[in-house]
């Protein structure tokens, strides 16, 4: 679903129906203002740098933001990072009342969550540009794959235990979105490489 420059997902519309079936303490409003504010971080930081974004996409795990000219792997890496940077400050300071300390907390969480180092959030984005720099993007994108792959096993485990103990699916439901948009990356690269192997060279 497309509304201007704004896209919605099958994903994000699935966590979001079962994060308001959960919601039994009215904490649907807050996570969605910090997660608002988390984003605001990331296109604050994008304008400041000169970019212009194309379009946004709301999934299962946050949004993704397409910018018109790509930024370098510097200025990626920070843009990533702004995200997170905004969720830790606002933990930082909203932990030290009593009422809004779950503001805090979510905060937190989202911030520690966006950090794992998987391509489709901000710690993945980061290491990868982080490693691009120093050793080539061929390397990063190796690297990028193994711990993809690694901390999606160990997010699909924690999300059975969670499912299987407390009924809480919505890890699980993250988890599998991971490992679908994993497999699918992995098939793109696969179909590629077999088109360029048969594809023979004009003589």
């Amino acid at each position: 679903m497309r509304i201007g420059r704004l896209e919605l997902t099958g994903g994000f519309f699935l966590l979001l129906a079962w994060l308001n079936y959960l919601d039994r303490q009215f904490m649907l409003p807050t996570a969605a203002v910090a997660c608002g504010l988390h984003e605001a971080g990331h296109y604050l930081v994008i304008r400041w740098m000169g970019g212009e974004i194309r379009f946004i996409r709301l999934t299962a795990v946050g949004a993704e933001m397409a910018v018109k000219r790509p930024l370098n792997y510097w200025q990626e890496g920070i843009a990533a990072l702004a995200g997170p940077a905004v969720n830790l400050v606002l933990a930082l300071v909203f932990c030290c009342w009593e009422r809004t300390a779950s503001f805090a907390g979510l905060n937190l969480l989202l911030a520690m969550f966006n950090l794992l180092p998987i391509g489709r959030l901000d710690g993945g984005r980061a290491l990868y540009c982080t490693l691009a720099l120093l050793a080539g993007p061929e390397w990063a994108r190796q690297v990028g794959r193994g711990l993809d792959a690694l901390c999606t096993v160990f997010l699909l485990g924690g999300g059975i235990i969670l499912a299987g103990g407390i009924g809480n699916i919505t890890l699980l439901v993250v988890a599998l979105w991971l490992t679908a948009a994993l497999i699918k990356q992995n098939h793109w690269k696969n179909r590629k490489k077999t088109c360029q192997r048969i594809r023979k060279p004009v003589q």
